[in-house]
């Protein structure tokens, strides 16, 4: 690729100049000899601003709205010289040529007019410049010199130069449009830049704010997973906890049974005691019950004492059991079937109140109520510590919803801003195919220019008006391929 362009930006150069170095041998005035050396000087200019080239479009683009104002300029200075070469040669020409050119005399009055209203279109001073004709009408009128390539015209060149200054005030007035055309197009392209760059600097801000968010995400997802391992850990102390409490409550039930086992046998003692018992034994027993009784008194009242105290205990038992009812709702259950246990603990001591044998009952009883009061304050500081680790948990679970809540809206952040990278990418893709439509179309104009100049060189060139001719087909050529049409440019 790099030498096929470096071949095309070499061949204008050797087809554009064969014309500028072409030194003919016609005898010319000091005058024309100036002008035409200026016009020379000017066509190797715009020849080298026209050929410059850039490695983008962009780059082109800016680079000929930076020499616009230059081209416009050169083009002025060229109309200016065209219509004075014009004007002089047809006020310069005697009286004997016009005789001979009677068919064209007509246009002489026309010419002056249609120069005028192009002058106008320009807005140059008309007078200086015909101030300036006049006087070099008398130089040129003193000359001999051309006083003799004057007369050698014939009519046909008057008929071709009134047809250029016709066409040139057309192609001009193309030309004001072709530019203007050109100055949108570069505005565009500028601020097609700018977004792009806008653009770009957000990109890199959300890749930034992304990276970000994924390390927070990171973080947040080591963090969850320690908590998870954490409540794994605690649910398992749970559950030996609720282990220990369910074979607990398995052996309160079987001594519930043996309890009920030993009254039955009570019973059963007691039947047989009255058939085998007589009146002798009945009397023995009596005294020894008597004994017994006064000894089973102070006994009694001993124990009196002993369970009235327990039962202030039961009661302050039974309260705070109902407030740990209260307190832990999740372990309703095994609370009730202790408050249960007690229960039918406190009756069967009441029943046995006035049982001389079930003492040994009451004895396991009280062991067991202690027992339970053991098992009470250890249930005291086992929901002392779950509703610490409940506090946690609901703490430990609110953060986590936070999190997850902040997750969600994060993958929803992270999806709208996909999708609108992606219409952005779409948008992108679409105004790059645009711009390398138009640039493809350059390109086929540029080569349809290098072959007409390239078969125009073949030619022979008569007159040097014709080298305007060439130089305003060229520029005609190179704005007609630029589209009127703006392109439709999606904005960014």
């Amino acid at each position: 690729m790099s030498e096929s362009t470096m071949k095309m930006k070499n061949q204008p150069s050797q087809s554009h100049w064969w014309w500028l170095d072409d030194n003919t041998t016609v005898r010319r005035s000091a005058w024309l000899q100036s002008t035409l050396t200026e016009l020379n000087e000017k066509t190797k200019a715009m020849l080298k601003l026209i050929e410059g080239d850039a490695d983008s479009f962009a780059q082109r683009a800016e680079m000929f709205y930076k020499k616009r104002p230059e081209l416009v300029s050169m083009v002025e200075d060229f109309y200016r010289k065209h219509r004075l070469l014009a004007e002089r040669f047809d006020q310069v020409r005697p009286e004997s040529g016009i005789r001979l050119l009677t068919p064209s005399a007509s246009l002489k009055h026309s010419q002056p007019e249609k120069l005028v209203s192009f002058d106008d279109d320009r807005g140059y001073d008309s007078y200086s410049e015909s101030c300036d004709v006049e006087e070099s009408v008398k130089s040129e009128i003193d000359d001999p010199e051309h006083e003799e390539e004057v007369q050698s015209v014939d009519a046909n060149e008057v008929m071709k130069l009134t047809s250029e200054t016709e066409r040139l005030g057309e192609e001009k007035k193309t030309h004001k449009e072709h530019i203007k055309q050109k100055d949108d197009i570069l505005d565009e392209v500028m601020k097609l830049r700018e977004e792009i760059e806008l653009l770009r600097k957000e990109n890199e801000a959300h890749k930034d704010k992304l990276k970000q968010k994924e390390t927070i995400s990171n973080e947040v997802v080591k963090k969850l997973r320690e908590e998870i391992e954490q409540l794994k850990k605690v649910n398992n102390a749970q559950k030996d906890g609720l282990n220990q409490k369910d074979t607990i409550c398995n052996d309160v039930m079987k001594l519930r049974d043996e309890i009920k086992q030993l009254e039955k046998e009570n019973e059963a003692q007691k039947n047989e005691l009255k058939q085998k018992g007589t009146i002798n034994n009945e009397v023995m027993k009596l005294r020894e019950e008597t004994d017994e009784l006064k000894k089973g008194n102070e006994t009694l009242k001993l124990e009196l004492k002993h369970k009235d105290d327990i039962s202030n205990e039961l009661m302050k038992l039974k309260e705070e059991i109902e407030r740990l009812e209260k307190e832990n709702e999740a372990q309703k259950a095994e609370l009730k079937e202790k408050d249960t246990i007690c229960n039918e603990v406190v009756k069967l001591r009441e029943e046995n109140e006035a049982q001389r044998d079930e003492l040994k009952q009451k004895d396991t009883i009280c062991n067991e109520v202690m027992k339970l009061r053991e098992e009470l304050e250890r249930h005291k500081k086992e929901n002392e510590a779950k509703k610490r680790e409940s506090f946690r948990e609901y703490t430990i679970c609110d953060e986590v919803m936070m999190l997850m809540e902040e997750r969600e809206s994060f993958r929803e952040e992270n999806r709208t801003q996909k999708n609108d990278l992606k219409l952005k990418d779409k948008e992108k893709i679409e105004v790059i195919r645009q711009l390398s439509s138009t640039i493809d179309m350059l390109k086929q104009e540029n080569v349809k220019m290098r072959s007409f100049i390239a078969k125009e060189s073949a030619k022979k060139w008569k007159t040097p008006f014709e080298f305007n001719k060439l130089i305003e087909t060229f520029s005609g050529k190179l704005l007609k391929g630029i589209p009127r049409n703006k392109p439709s440019i999606v904005a960014l």
